[in-house]
This record gives structure tokens, C-alpha cells and sequence, in this order.
């Protein structure tokens, strides 16, 4: 089970019980007059990047959906941000104007070999579009014009990653069958070519993805099917791009360029869900062993109950794959749903890159205890950030917060992978109302390690 939480002696500065408590000096990206809320859904990746490379020094890149209740001109702005990491220098641009208010739509980035930036991004399901801008050399303030690809099929989601020996760049989304499909980038022709079905669901599986270290391969994490749907378990596989394999190399699919896929049930299994457990997953990075990291949440209320009456009592997860077989532990309190109606929704974990010891997680209830969070600034219980660190490979953790007695919620973390002595952590700081209406800024902070 889980670790005592740790919290900071008297005397060394900012204290949890502090009204408004963040451990580190807050950076705030969105809620300006231009980009006046800020927001993520988490089936898209990488959602923020570090030009390690830059000239300048270490840059961080993200995107951000906007939202507007009055202003008509600010709904569904696609923004990205950027600020420097050395010199702090701050500052953003609209890379599609009123996109679609709806934070599934943020899009996806990637870092080119020659310091180029790419985003890839899509509607909910509105349109057949796959919408790509290219930035200039390590230049986040000048971006090429909208490319456009037309699928099938209405398109969710973009994730971007790499595979074979030739590291062809590739790009997921949910379009054809309501599937994972895939397309494969040509840089000489700046456009991208259909790639193939990676599975086939009766039903919408929710996918994760994580490159391998060397770039060839990918981890896939799927569950069977949305949550509202079905009981869902977590599977995990492997793809060069090419074929399709369970955790132990074994083939499940020798062609993934055809239209058909095999079921998520035909990957390893990672955790079995049941009525009293239905899983959706929220993270997945990689060990220094090569291995698939992913950090999950689980409702224990739902059994029987239609949608808006589960949902008040999430658990957290990781999994790992040790010696040969999956082993995963529950590991802290995650606290109730965000909103009536999508029961399964999490304040959401995030795996630490560089240390996948190490998860930011967001809650409304103690991690160790389960107690509610009730902050001491309003009376009001809210989402907080605690930071948590295992010892023993993911068994149990000690947690610390970081942040407090807020004023409003903390979710969706997100921490970009950067090889440095100092990591970034960002997240949603505001009112989560539905994945339509939001009042949230980005916000972040930079931490030594």
C-alpha cells in the first residue's frame, strides 16, 4: 500500500498548510486577455516538448485549447506557448484561430532531426482532417502554413513517434471504425500517406503510446473500450511499424498496414478489470530497462449504476514489467470524478521521464488516507498536485505536496521528457466543467532535481 505522506519541516519556507501553497515559484502560461483559458485532454503526445538544442538555451514548447463563455473570437483558439528555460523569456501565438472549443484538440508535437518543430492536430470527430505546421529551425516564432491530409473517417487525437530502423515518423489517431489508425510522414513530399489499422474494437479503445529509447519501436497501451462501455482492462503491446506484438515478442499481428486489426484483448494483459474495477490509463513512459511504465486509474463505485451515480471513488495504479511478467500495485487515492456524466474521468497521473520512480499526481482526496481535501483558503474541497517518490519499484510511495489548500483544482500534470539536472511540471490550474467548458490557466513549475 502506500508511503505516510511527507511534508516540509517548520522553517524551511513556504508551508503546505499555507493558503494557496505551491512548492515553486509559479509560472502562469494562459488566462491573459488574448488566451484567456487554457486547457488539455491527455490522448495526445507529446502535448509539450523541450528544444534541448536550442541556441538560446533549453526551450519548452506546448499547446493549449482556449475557452471563452462571452467572446466569441476567443473559443477554440489553438495556442502554443513557449518559454525559455534559462532566460525565462515568455511567450505564445495562435497556430489555428477558433479551432473548435474542445480540448481534444490540442495537438501533438514533435522535435525533426534538424531542430524543426512539428504539430499535428485534429477536431473531435467532426471532420476527416489532419491538420500539420511546421515551425522553422529551432524557431517557435515562425510556423509554415496548414497542411492538410484528409482521412476516411472522422479523426480524434494525434500522437507522434517513430519506428523501424529508418525511424519514419508516424502519427495515431482514432479515425477509420472509430480505431487506432496511423499515418506515416514523407518530409520530401511534406505530407502523409496512410499507414494501417493498429487494432479493431467493436467498440473505441483508448490508446497511450511511448517510443522506445533508440526510437524503433513503440509501446501501445490500450484498453477494450471506453469505460462508460465496458469493464475495461489495460493490455500492452509492441509495434515497429510494421507487425504487432505482446510484451514477450510474440506476433499477434504480422501486418499492420491491412484493415484487420486484432482486438486489444489479443496484447498482454496489464491489470483485468471487472465491475469493481474498471481501468483507463493516463500514463506510460519507459525504465531504463527498456521497459513499459503506466501509471493507471481504477473506479471501485460503479457496479450497476448508470452514468452521474459512480464515479466518487478512484484508485491510482502503476504498473511494471519484471522479470518477465506484468506486476502492478495501487498506490495512492484519486479521489472522485471531475464531472457527472464521464464517471472515469481522473485529475489524471504523470511519469516523470527521466525517473519513472517518480509521479505528480492530482486528487481530491489524501493519497495515504482517502480523506477528503478541504482547503483551508475557502472551505471548498479541490484537486491538489502531491509528488510522489517509490523506493522499491513502484510498490509504495511517499508523497509530498505540491500544491495546497487552494483556492481552485489542480489537474492533468504533465512532465516533458528533458535529459537535465532540472525537470518541468505543468498542469490545469482553475474550474474543469466538461472538456467544452473550462475556466483554467496552464501553469507550471521548473524544479532541480
Amino acid at each position: 500500500m502506500f508511503l505516510a505522506l511527507l511534508v516540509c519541516a517548520a522553517g524551511c519556507g513556504p508551508h503546505p498548510d499555507d493558503p494557496a501553497y505551491v512548492n515553486g515559484s509559479l509560472i502562469e502560461f494562459t488566462y491573459s486577455t488574448t488566451q484567456p483559458n487554457g486547457a488539455w485532454c491527455w490522448f495526445q503526445d507529446e502535448r509539450a516538448i523541450v528544444d534541448a538544442d536550442h541556441p538560446e538555451g533549453p526551450m519548452l514548447l506546448f499547446t493549449a485549447m482556449s475557452a471563452s463563455a462571452v467572446d466569441s473570437l476567443e473559443m477554440g483558439d489553438l495556442d502554443l506557448h513557449f518559454l525559455g528555460l534559462d532566460s525565462g523569456e515568455q511567450s505564445s501565438l495562435e497556430l489555428h484561430d477558433r479551432f473548435e472549443q474542445d480540448d481534444h484538440n490540442v495537438a501533438a508535437l514533435h522535435r525533426l532531426p534538424d531542430g524543426r518543430a512539428m504539430a499535428v492536430y485534429a477536431k473531435h470527430g467532426s471532420d476527416r482532417s489532419i491538420r500539420t505546421r511546421i515551425s522553422g529551425q529551432h524557431d517557435p516564432r515562425s510556423w509554415g502554413e496548414e497542411l492538410l491530409y484528409q482521412e476516411e473517417a472522422g479523426v480524434t487525437y494525434s500522437n507522434l513517434l517513430t519506428a523501424g530502423e529508418e525511424r519514419r515518423l508516424l502519427n495515431f489517431s482514432r479515425s477509420r471504425g472509430w480505431n487506432p489508425n496511423f499515418v506515416v510522414w514523407s518530409d520530401s513530399a511534406k505530407s502523409w500517406s496512410y499507414g494501417g489499422r493498429l487494432l479493431a474494437s467493436e467498440g473505441r479503445p483508448y490508446l497511450k503510446y511511448r517510443n522506445t529509447k533508440d526510437g524503433k519501436q513503440i509501446h501501445v497501451v490500450a484498453t477494450d473500450q471506453h469505460p462508460r462501455d465496458f469493464d475495461n482492462s489495460i493490455h500492452h503491446g509492441v509495434t515497429d511499424g510494421l507487425a504487432l506484438y505482446d510484451s514477450f515478442g510474440q506476433v499477434v499481428d504480422a501486418d499492420v498496414s491491412d484493415q484487420d486489426g486484432v482486438a486489444p484483448s489479443a496484447l498482454s494483459l496489464v491489470f483485468r478489470g471487472d465491475p469493481d474495477n474498471v481501468a483507463w490509463m493516463a500514463d506510460v513512459e519507459v525504465d531504463d530497462q527498456g521497459q513499459a511504465v503506466i501509471a493507471f486509474s481504477v473506479q471501485k463505485d460503479g457496479r450497476g449504476r448508470p452514468p452521474r451515480e459512480g464515479g466518487l471513488d478512484h484508485r491510482y495504479h502503476l504498473a511494471r514489467f519484471l522479470e518477465g511478467q506484468w506486476v502492478q500495485h495501487e498506490v495512492a487515492y484519486a479521489g472522485e470524478r471531475l464531472y457527472p456524466f464521464e464517471d472515469d474521468y481522473t485529475g489524471l497521473v504523470a511519469i516523470d521521464p527521466q525517473d519513472v520512480n517518480r509521479l505528480v499526481i492530482a486528487t481530491n482526496a489524501h493519497p495515504v488516507t482517502g480523506e477528503p481535501l478541504i482547503s483551508n483558503a475557502d472551505g471548498s474541497r479541490h484537486y491538489e498536485l502531491f509528488e510522489g517518490t517509490s523506493e522499491d519499484e513502484g510498490v509504495t510511495f511517499e508523497w509530498e505536496p505540491l500544491t495546497a489548500n487552494s483556492l481552485v483544482d489542480n489537474i492533468r500534470p504533465v512532465i516533458p521528457s528533458w535529459d537535465a539536472d532540472r525537470r518541468v511540471v505543468l498542469w490545469m490550474r482553475g474550474t474543469y466543467r466538461s472538456y467544452t467548458d473550462w475556466s483554467s490557466r496552464i501553469v507550471g513549475v521548473v524544479q532541480d532535481r
